[in-house]
């Protein structure tokens, strides 16, 4: 406004605020046609570098979820497809349901209820079938994915309301709450990806049944395939 050069806060100020104003009026006039948020950015350059720096951090933030859930979104397609074809190829009873055998021996159906031996016994094994603790390591990997999806969403959710508290003209956060959503922005990122991983490698393969042998075959969520 003084005619100095005030570097980068530029960006964040009007045209009117950044060029000689043609109708004469005053430097007071002119400052109380800029916001709050407008006159902290002139007159506190460090508030103003805290601000840009926390800006280019929730930005970034939300492009790493897009990714994220970008990839997310692909392993759920993928995880549905392959266990749509796993079910396709199990073992039916007479009525069409279909049955699964644990690693004892016993047949259940998809929701975990046993089967009584006579109507075991109707059954005809090609012995490719998905087994029942595969079947639930499937489904469990298949919700934890698509709980992750949500979890992505509802952390995009919420840097997207930091940054429209950022954009507040009459109300701009205080450097204490910009330190706050840098740091938040970065964790929910930083927590998020960690998810993905731990997601991606805790898949168990049917071939190692001592890593199913101390699964719960109680309650399952089949979902509608």
């Amino acid at each position: 406004m003084a005619g100095r050069d005030v570097g980068r806060i530029a960006r964040f100020l009007p045209d009117s605020a950044n060029s000689t104003d043609p109708s004469g009026r005053s430097k007071d006039e002119r400052a109380q046609a800029l916001t709050r948020l407008q006159l902290m950015l002139i007159e506190k350059p460090a508030y103003a570098a805290l601000f840009e720096e926390t800006a280019n951090i929730l930005t970034e933030a939300q492009s790493r979820l897009d990714v994220l859930l970008e990839r997310v979104r692909a392993q759920i397609d993928q995880s549905t497809t392959e266990l749509e074809d796993k079910l396709d190829r199990a073992a039916r009873l007479p009525d069409g349901t279909r049955v699964f055998k644990d690693q004892n021996g016993q047949i259940r159906t998809q929701d975990g209820a046993g089967v009584a031996a006579d109507l075991a016994a109707t059954v005809l094994w090609n012995g490719d079938e998905l087994s029942f603790e595969d079947l639930q390591a499937d489904i469990a990997r298949l919700n934890r994915l698509t709980e992750l999806e949500s979890d992505i969403q509802a952390g995009q959710a919420e840097i997207g309301d930091m940054q429209a508290a950022m954009d507040d003209d009459d109300n701009p956060p205080s450097e204490d709450d910009l330190e706050s959503f840098g740091q938040r922005g970065k964790d929910i990122v930083d927590a998020l990806e960690l998810d993905m991983a731990e997601a991606l490698t805790k898949a168990v393969p049917a071939t190692e049944p001592d890593q199913t042998a101390s699964r719960p075959t109680a309650t399952i969520i089949v979902p509608e395939l």
